[in-house]
């Protein structure tokens, strides 16, 4: 079920975006990676901080909202500055039109699949393996690939670099405890942490979705 969501999904984002154009799917790229990053960079310390103004019990909510808000509002934000920026479109000779275009149709398409593939792990479901998925916390959740894996070495890596953060919570791993900062997911348990938050999240009735 979770397969077939995700390939529904990656084939809607795909087609839309190919209608759009080689510049446009460009921008629209850049875009999604920099709102992409953005959300699941400040996601934590703000749901910390949010946390801290008394919002704990709202906690299995709080993380995916924060998340997909931050990404929305980031998204719509340098889509907008994109636009005034960039009123005129680059046109290009119909074969890298094509080519252009279907490429960074697909690409984008793939960041989306990554990005919520990542989400749904820490959305708030009454069950373990939501839609069949994460039977195991190593489980492939898109054919024999992980999406969600992927971005999550990903963001691990940037989070060291270009966009670290300050160790907001207090706690931080060895290896970054030099340069002061506190990676995403340092210990890369994150799959192993919400799959624990799914359980208890199911197995308490009164926090349960119906």
């Amino acid at each position: 079920m979770m397969f077939l969501f995700l390939f529904l999904l990656f084939v809607i984002v795909a087609a839309a975006l190919w209608f759009q154009g080689l510049w446009s799917n460009a921008v629209t790229l850049i875009n999604l990676l920099v709102a992409m990053m953005l959300a699941t960079n400040l996601w934590e310390p703000i749901c910390t901080l949010i946390e801290g103004f008394g919002a704990g019990s709202f906690t299995y909510l709080l993380d995916f909202v924060v998340l997909w808000f931050l990404f929305v509002f980031s998204f719509v934000f340098l889509r907008l500055i994109s636009d005034l920026l960039s009123r005129t479109r680059v046109k290009f000779e119909m074969p890298v039109e094509m080519a252009g275009r279907s490429i960074l149709a697909i690409w984008c398409a793939w960041l989306v699949v990554c990005f919520t593939a990542f989400s749904l792990q820490m959305a708030p479901l009454n069950r373990e393996n939501p839609m069949g998925a994460w039977a195991s916390p190593n489980q492939a959740s898109f054919l024999f690939v992980s999406p969600d894996r992927l971005w999550l070495r990903f963001m691990q890596s940037r989070s060291r670099g270009a966009l670290a953060r300050g160790n907001f919570s207090g706690t931080s791993h060895p290896s970054d405890q030099a340069a002061n900062v506190e990676a995403f997911d340092p210990r890369s348990e994150f799959p192993l942490k919400q799959r624990d938050r799914r359980s208890k999240y199911a197995a308490a009735p009164a926090m349960r979705v119906n």
